[in-house]
């Protein structure tokens, strides 16, 4: 399946106009199709479990009109309603409780189908969404907005239900009082008006609370992750106070949906007593009627009033379903909006499985904008096999783009990237990604074991080989002293370790993949004097073998490359070797006396010698 495909929303989520219940009913759909009959089945029985009650409306009028007769044989009737009663309420909770635990199964199978769906659509959009979004804002579309979800299906099954046993304690009251059933008809609609407001009022502080959820999951993940720096800036109140500030926002939120969702009852309540009101004034005028059999009415009338009764709670549950639906519907919307979000990095229903790299890398009049902004204009940049490329710029050249466009993190603009003559995007994600490795600054471990995270995208790999791994990173030594080893989890983005072991282990990663093309990103940097000369012997003989673009921020680790491409407001400035650019006075020899100037005024003045200047982007 391609990539595109795998991005692809599902039917229903659309941009034309539609109903609440068909936008959702859009997004949900296509989960439901595996499930269909189960929800069909559990459809019948709730159907069923509502048919009871109607049965003992008819019940009760015979049993009422003998009583009001005073018939002798009456007296064995009194035990029909009660027993009847028990035995009909116990069969109906019996088909109940069957009916809403098969649902509730079934509505985890579909929000877990739907919460595995949403991930899968965030891990296929480009980093491009990732910069415009927050961890947080997409875990609570993953997590709390599905959440909302499961409340849709269970409420609209109930909906149904209800509506059913509406119906038939409608038949039942048009059977017996069919005046009486038309004037409730014109009268009991009414008590659902207010549900359409209150509706509304519930969708809409949903929404808002979610978007202050989201605000939520952000701001913890941030200041969790980033703790140490909390600590370092004595901002450890400021956050705190920060944190209660937003929660309090959110409670203003929760009060105010609290209020609306609460006014359900009472209104319908109200809505009720003045819809009964009417129907009793015209019983008892229909008793104080000349001619009228008292028996008779009030058998028919006890047996009318019962049903009216019992309509109660169905038009009071369907009144509270809506409400709810609505409060859902905002999930929704929200789940929709994020599904209608398409990544601008996609595969070629056509694409090739991309060969082995035999020859070169070529950038050919690329050019990148992000936004209205060019980073990169006409760039020409060629890597042959086996070379290492050096890319050189102050903050913000373009480097860092440069080496986002070769696995596809992003989409060129203009011009085209290839290996071995072959168009990147008519390549498979995965074949082309398979052939590079990429080890940058902001090394990034999970909380997992050591071994684990070395063999991260190489699972074939047998723990001789993720040894061998470490040691020609240098990172056995320092591995072999942890606790368990290689069995020791390292915690969350490798915390219990310092940055130089991070580094480490992020090099034995690349290393172990064994990619014929390599990205680094001043992969030593973070690594004391002492290790940086052991792990820059070790990529020295790895670099042989492979296409390796390195982005230089030290300049003094690249004096042996291949090729320096200097780069300059997204253009290249001048490219050569060390030897080559210093001898022509330009912008590379700039940059390099610069650096050398700072790191030689650092030295005279810090003894510990670990001062330097570095150019980043």
């Amino acid at each position: 399946m391609s990539h595109q495909r795998k991005n692809k929303p599902p039917p229903g989520a659309k941009k034309d106009k539609m109903s609440q219940f068909e936008m959702t009913w859009g997004v949900i759909r296509p989960y439901f199709a595996q499930y269909r009959w189960k929800l069909y089945y559990v459809i019948v029985i709730s159907l069923i479990a509502s048919s009871f009650e109607p049965s003992i409306a008819v019940m009760v009028k015979p049993v009422f009109n003998a009583v009001a007769e005073h018939k002798e044989e009456a007296r064995p009737l009194l035990w029909v309603v009660p027993l009847g009663m028990i035995f009909l309420f116990a069969l109906r909770g019996a088909f109940v409780f069957y009916a809403k635990y098969s649902l509730e199964k079934l509505v985890l199978k579909v929000v877990r189908d739907i919460q595995v769906s949403l991930y899968q659509h965030f891990m296929f959009l480009s980093l491009a969404h990732y910069e415009r979004s927050t961890t947080g804002e997409m875990m609570s579309r993953t997590v709390n907005d599905t959440a909302h979800m499961n409340r849709i299906i269970p409420m609209t099954v109930d909906a149904i239900s209800q509506t059913f046993q509406l119906l038939g304690l409608i038949g039942v009251c048009f059977y017996m009082e069919p005046k009486l059933s038309l004037l409730a008809m014109i009268v009991f609609p009414a008590a659902l008006l207010p549900t359409q407001w209150v509706g509304t009022g519930m969708r809409r502080y949903t929404k808002k609370g979610l978007r202050e959820v989201a605000v939520i999951n952000s701001m913890m993940q941030e200041t969790y992750s980033g703790t140490k720096v909390v600590k370092a800036f004595a901002m450890v109140t400021r956050e705190i106070e920060r944190y209660r500030e937003i929660m309090y926002k959110l409670l203003g939120i929760q009060y105010k949906y609290a209020r609306v969702k609460n006014l359900i009852s009472p209104l319908l309540g109200a809505m009720g007593a003045i819809g009964i009101a009417p129907i009793v004034y015209y019983a008892l005028l229909r008793l104080t009627e000349p001619g009228e059999s008292a028996a008779g009415v009030i058998g028919s009338m006890g047996a009318f009033v019962g049903a009216v009764a019992l309509m109660y709670n169905p038009l009071r549950k369907l009144g509270e379903i809506f409400g709810h639906l609505n409060s859902a519907y905002g999930a929704a919307e929200r789940i929709r909006a994020t599904f209608e979000q398409q990544t601008t990095v996609t595969e070629s229903p056509d694409a090739i499985v991309l060969p082995p790299m035999q020859n070169e890398i070529r950038y050919h009049r690329v050019s990148f904008k992000y936004e209205d902004e060019w980073v990169l204009q006409d760039f020409n940049m060629t890597a042959k096999k086996g070379e290492l490329v050096a890319l050189v710029g102050v903050s913000g050249s373009g480097k860092s783009t440069v080496v986002n466009l070769l696995p596809r993190f992003y989409d060129v603009s203009e011009g085209a990237i290839t290996i071995d003559g072959v168009d990147i995007r008519k390549a498979t994600l995965r074949s082309l990604r398979l052939q590079i490795g990429v080890v940058t600054q902001e090394t990034f471990l999970f909380n997992d074991t050591v071994a684990n995270n070395i063999k991260y995208g190489s699972d074939d790999k047998t723990i001789e080989e993720v040894i061998a791994a470490a040691q020609a990173a240098y990172a056995h030594d320092f591995v072999m002293k942890l606790p368990s080893g290689y069995d020791t989890v390292i915690g969350e983005r490798g915390v219990r370790l310092s940055g130089g072991e991070r580094q480490r282990l992020a090099i034995a990663r690349a290393l172990l993949k064994d990619p014929p093309i390599l990205i680094l990103d001043e992969a030593t940097s973070a690594l004391d004097t002492a290790a940086e000369r052991e792990v820059q012997k070790a990529l020295d003989s790895l670099v042989k073998n492979r296409t390796t673009i390195a982005i230089a921020h030290r300049l003094s680790t690249i004096r042996h490359a291949s090729k320096i491409v200097v780069i300059k407001n997204g253009k290249v400035a001048e490219q050569g070797t060390h030897t080559e650019l210093m001898a022509r006075e330009g912008e590379y020899k700039r940059l390099y006396e610069m650096q050398f100037f700072l790191t030689e005024h650092a030295t005279d003045h810090y003894s510990d010698g670990d001062a330097g200047a570095e150019t980043s982007d």
